[in-house]
């Protein structure tokens, strides 16, 4: 492969950050902008991001022939990083259309859950779904990921609630981050505690959960990291906290869904575990979010989900004013939010938590690449990182939030290799 020349961006937006934690406070409005920029590719790797007029020094530094490079002209053209979502549940089977319709009729999530549907819904489709098949369904939806910016994913099991489904549906997450017609990453998360299986107790499921999956997971090397579902009716405090120290001995790294309905200590746990982010926290109070001061626990925000759901949305202002570092993720998943759109989520950031551009756009970068323990690979334009490029129609960055519901974005590059979104259907 050719080296390649990304020439006069008018809006390059590197999101450099050189600290070893995340962006956190005043340090999120700052997107390392540059105009009339410049970002040289080689062997999938960054080697200059910069001023145009300082690219001629690299170009003699590295010795590249100018005849050897491939250019892209990025005149009135906006470049960022390809964005990091960092909370997914991209892997399951089925359909759950009918039950937002129930919810449009006034039926809770709750309500929903108790009557068969649900996440239990999810885990019968998913029991009954052969591997190869979960496999061909999941790798069709990483298009709609990568049409609209997304290069690199977080994914959880959790609907499979038993050690060979749970299993499985790691390994279609492992087999596709292997070999996926993209080569995006993808980063798998053991979400054995999602809910209680129906032929379990709670107290049973939870030893099943410590005694059999962490170990088998851990064996097989199949998950970076833990989570656990914190809420009323799902996993106590002290459970999620039972689980998370036990994925830790295992090698795991703890991540947490929390704060969603209600509040039932998951902040503690979270603090108590060291966990690496904790999502949701539409409910989070202040005291809790105090606690989360200078933690540097990334508080993973998920606005598609209040949209889908029609309930609150997290604080985001008093946790960025508290400097608790954020990001912005989808939670794609069939329950709660059916969409692969960072775009979209970047909108509803902007309208409903009140975010600026700069903060939304390192929200979708650099931070959600710390909560996957990714910041020294992708994340920002950088010297030395994995070149995971997009290019949008536009000569202003801003206008990335400014003109909502349409795909502006011409180009995905992902480690060097170039996809024109127009060839993606």
């Amino acid at each position: 492969m050719n080296p390649i020349l990304l020439k006069d961006i008018s809006n390059l937006v590197t999101c450099c950050h050189f600290d070893t934690s995340p962006k956190k406070g005043k340090s999120l409005n700052d997107i390392g902008l540059v105009n009339n920029g410049a970002v040289l590719i080689n062997n999938s790797r960054i080697l200059y991001s910069g001023k145009m007029d300082k690219l001629e020094y690299f170009l003699k530094k590295y010795k590249i022939p100018a005849s050897e490079i491939s250019e892209i002209d990025c005149s009135k053209k906006t470049v960022l990083p390809g964005f990091v979502d960092c909370h997914t549940h991209f892997v399951f089977s089925g359909s759950r259309a009918n039950e937002y319709e129930m919810r449009i009729s006034g039926k809770t999530y709750e309500q929903i859950a108790k009557s068969g549907g649900g996440i239990s819904a999810t885990v019968n489709s998913v029991r009954k779904t052969a591997l190869k098949k979960l496999k061909e369904i999941t790798e069709r939806r990483l298009t709609n990921f990568l049409k609209y910016g997304t290069t690199t994913i977080e994914g959880k099991s959790g609907y499979g609630l038993d050690l060979s489904n749970e299993i499985k549906m790691l390994k279609v997450i492992n087999d596709l981050n292997k070999n996926n017609i993209y080569g995006l990453d993808l980063i798998p998360t053991f979400l054995g505690a999602h809910s209680i299986p129906a032929e379990r107790t709670k107290k049973d499921y939870v030893e099943y959960i410590i005694r059999e999956m962490i170990p088998a997971v851990s064996k097989k090397r199949l998950a970076v990291f833990i989570d656990v579902f914190c809420e009323r009716n799902y996993f106590s405090a002290e459970e999620t906290e039972k689980i998370l120290f036990e994925g830790k001995k295992f090698g795991l790294l703890p991540k947490l869904h929390t704060d969603q309905f209600y509040s039932t200590g998951g902040i503690e746990a979270a603090i108590n575990t060291a966990c690496v982010s904790v999502d949701h926290l539409e409910v989070i109070n202040d005291k809790d979010i105090n606690k989360l001061r200078d933690k540097n626990i990334v508080a993973v925000m998920l606005p598609g989900v209040s949209y889908f759901l029609d309930i609150k949305y997290a604080p985001a202002r008093k946790l960025i004013e508290k400097n608790v570092p954020v990001a912005l993720a989808t939670d794609f998943n069939p329950g709660s939010c059916m969409t692969e759109n960072m775009q979209i989520i970047m909108s509803l950031a902007s309208l409903k938590l009140k975010m600026t551009a700069e903060e939304i756009i390192n929200s979708v970068t650099i931070n959600p690449a710390f909560a996957l323990q990714m910041q020294n690979k992708t994340g920002s334009i950088q010297q030395g990182k994995q070149a995971d490029l997009i290019i949008f129609d536009f000569d202003s960055y801003k206008e990335l939030i400014y003109h909502f519901g349409v795909n502006q974005l011409l180009t995905v590059m992902k480690k060097g290799k170039v996809y024109k979104t127009s060839d993606l259907g």
